[in-house]
């Protein structure tokens, strides 16, 4: 289920790269009087994402008009959000130093396709960020040049280690958030991969530099526990940092 903000712009301000922390801030806010009140505290995933500030652009300039869209498997914190916003309507908000007007908000869902002869593909909207642990490093061949307690899966890297780590890390999500113990299976084919980009990332005062990439994946018609793992994934996000505004997903179908 997926909460599409639309905005208004009330001041012209560059463009802030490194939003990610603020506009997860303003998440946590709009849940602050909820049952979700202490979701920023829970280790782990928190089982939603969000896009990028759309369309990006260098400036932001006054009265320009931006979205934002908000996906989470649970239907009761989108309902929720959707709710605290309906108090915001008209009011001004801040992503740092972005200033806007809350314009309208609109609950949607963004399913799969039940076509059973349809292709589609799942693209990522932000850049999907994989970590592989130190103790993976050998297993996938990576000899960092320093003994670091990851390392970011980067394009040089094997694929292997990208779609094995992003698999676990789904699978591993899905059986959190619903209780089970399903069996790792295999759940990409085919993709394709699109670009590696460095993302500023500015938390407690402290700047850093976050690796991720932005992938196409197709698949072809499917059922059963795959369909059901990702479409968790269109709504919970791909790889790590959800939370965050990394590895959202969007879906076009043919």
């Amino acid at each position: 289920m997926r909460l599409l903000v639309r905005l208004k712009a009330l001041r012209r301000v560059a463009y802030n790269l490194a939003y990610h922390k603020d506009l997860q801030g303003l998440v946590y806010r709009f849940l602050r009087n909820s049952a979700f009140k202490t979701l920023h505290d829970r280790k782990g995933s928190k089982y939603f994402s969000f896009s990028n500030i759309i369309p990006p652009s260098g400036v932001i300039n006054e009265g320009s008009n931006k979205t934002l869209i908000i996906a989470s498997p649970d239907r009761h914190l989108i309902e929720t959000l959707s709710h605290s916003l309906e108090g915001m309507m008209a009011r001004e908000i801040k992503i740092g130093e972005m200033t806007f007007r809350v314009e309208a908000a609109e609950i949607f869902n963004h399913d799969l396709p039940q076509d059973a002869f349809g292709e589609f593909t799942l693209t990522s909207g932000t850049p999907i960020v994989v970590r592989i642990p130190q103790n993976r490093l050998q297993e996938y061949g990576i000899t960092p040049k320093h003994p670091y307690r990851y390392v970011y899966w980067r394009k040089e890297h094997t694929p292997t280690a990208f779609m094995k780590q992003l698999e676990e890390n789904l699978m591993k999500k899905y059986n959190e958030y619903y209780d089970t113990e399903l069996e790792p299976i295999q759940i990409f084919e085919q993709l394709q991969f699109r670009k590696q980009v460095a993302v500023p990332l500015r938390m407690k005062g402290e700047e850093s530099t976050i690796i991720g990439t932005l992938w196409d994946f197709h698949f072809v018609p499917l059922n059963g526990i795959r369909r059901n793992l990702l479409q968790f994934g269109l709504d919970a996000g791909f790889g790590e940092m959800n939370s965050l505004g990394f590895g959202f997903m969007n879906i076009t179908e043919g």
